[in-house]
């Protein structure tokens, strides 16, 4: 969803973290396809009910080598200048000098590589959006699961976020968090192990990151450096000096709910009977810094949750609200650093074909088919739109970015 909201707002945004998502108009409004192209639900549900491998196999369609990568990223490319030419999405020249942070974990069982890596052919390939190297950063050998990396730092206590447990253990995993996990320690035992800690000998070097390590070592070096993935994501966007007040300790109840349906009926024209088909939750979610409520001039970061971390997650004893919201790791940096963060939210739906949305894992709209339907991946999109309309809202009423009337 952060991929499709950055090309259909690409003139206004300055720049995307997308962890293991798939490409614009992946699932070509397909839901069999998101679920076998896109992603590989579909495998997993097959090995997990015990059918042949054999047959579990050709349920995964994903790209399997760079060429195929290629050639998916040309279909997601042309798809998007289709809807640019049509005036459904801002124009894609708005991409070229935005910051892009991806990240495809070595265990995520989810959302394999080929399709991730067809991600950053789109925004990398000279005859796609032609971001300039030096504007993206692709992590792709980070020791996680399909999960939100995190460090220790204000970690709460108990199991609302979980310990980076890695292949041969089970999927899914048996913990009960939302897909939030601390990985520090097993950073910490990878960067051992593979060497990528400087001799004391060469501690001038060292401060250079991995300048001291041979060209072969440095880039998984340097993705294990990304453990606190949400600061990653920011200073790659925002840039390193934009973050130089560090992270601050962040009280859960710091994040507060907002009534998504004023969203669709009070600024907009979208119904409330709409916020439920476009299987929207009550409420959202927005960490807002002391500064920024005195009137200092800050920055505005949307994060969008994964399949599974919407709605009202936290349900440990005494708590309420959203797991995503309090634990990803955004709001440590933005309370030190002026920035607003909204959590918009959607939530699990078991819809039928007959009555959608059909969205049975909570996942944000990226497919259309039996759920919020076409419009989807534009600005006309129920889903894009009342996100587009919460940032206008936040910047207190000016139209940042275009809602279409219709």
């Amino acid at each position: 969803m952060a991929h499709q909201f950055h090309v259909a707002h690409s003139e206004q945004i300055m720049g995307v973290g997308i962890v293991a998502g798939g490409p614009y108009h992946c699932a070509g409004g397909s839901i069999l396809d998101a679920v076998t192209k896109c992603s590989q639900f579909v495998m997993l549900e097959c090995k997990r009910l015990g059918l042949d491998a054999k047959w579990c196999s050709k349920t995964d369609l994903a790209p399997k080598t760079q060429v195929a990568a290629q050639r998916a990223a040309k279909a997601s490319f042309d798809e998007a200048k289709k809807q640019e030419a049509a005036g459904n999405i801002g124009k894609l020249t708005g991409l070229k000098d935005d910051k892009v942070y991806l990240i495809s974990a070595e265990y995520d069982a989810i959302v394999p590589h080929g399709v991730m890596d067809t991600v950053f052919h789109f925004y990398a390939d000279p005859d796609k959006a032609g971001i300039e190297q030096g504007n993206i950063d692709y992590n792709r050998t980070f020791p996680a699961r399909h999960t939100m990396v995190r460090d220790g730092f204000n970690k709460p206590t108990g199991d609302a976020v979980g310990n980076c447990v890695l292949p041969p253990a089970p999927w899914p995993p048996t913990d009960k968090n939302a897909f939030i996990d601390d990985c520090e320690a097993i950073a910490k035992q990878r960067q051992a192990t593979d060497g990528c800690i400087c001799p004391p000998a060469s501690t001038t070097k060292a401060e250079a990151g991995t300048a001291c390590l041979p060209a072969s070592k440095q880039a998984a070096c340097k993705d294990l450096q990304d453990v606190d993935l949400a600061g990653a994501i920011l200073k790659r966007i925002y840039g390193e000096q934009a973050f130089k007040g560090g992270r601050a300790t962040v009280a859960e109840g710091d994040v507060k709910a907002f009534d998504q349906r004023l969203v669709f009926s009070t600024f907009s024209d979208i119904p409330y009977n709409d916020l439920q088909n476009a299987s929207m939750a009550r409420e959202g979610y927005v960490f807002i810094p002391q500064s920024c409520k005195d009137g200092r001039k800050c920055k505005l970061h949307v994060a969008f949750h994964g399949c599974l971390q919407g709605g009202t997650t936290d349900r440990r004893s005494g708590h309420s609200g959203n797991l995503f919201s309090k634990f990803a790791g955004y709001n440590e940096w933005a309370q030190a650093n002026d920035m607003i963060v909204v959590y918009p939210q959607v939530q699990v739906r078991n819809g039928s074909l007959q009555n959608p949305p059909v969205n049975p894992q909570g996942c944000w709209d990226w497919w259309g088919q039996y759920y919020t339907h076409e419009p989807y991946h534009t600005q006309g999109g129920k889903q894009i739109k009342a996100v587009a309309q919460m940032i206008n809202i936040i910047a207190g009423g000016q139209k940042v970015l275009q809602v279409p009337a219709k």
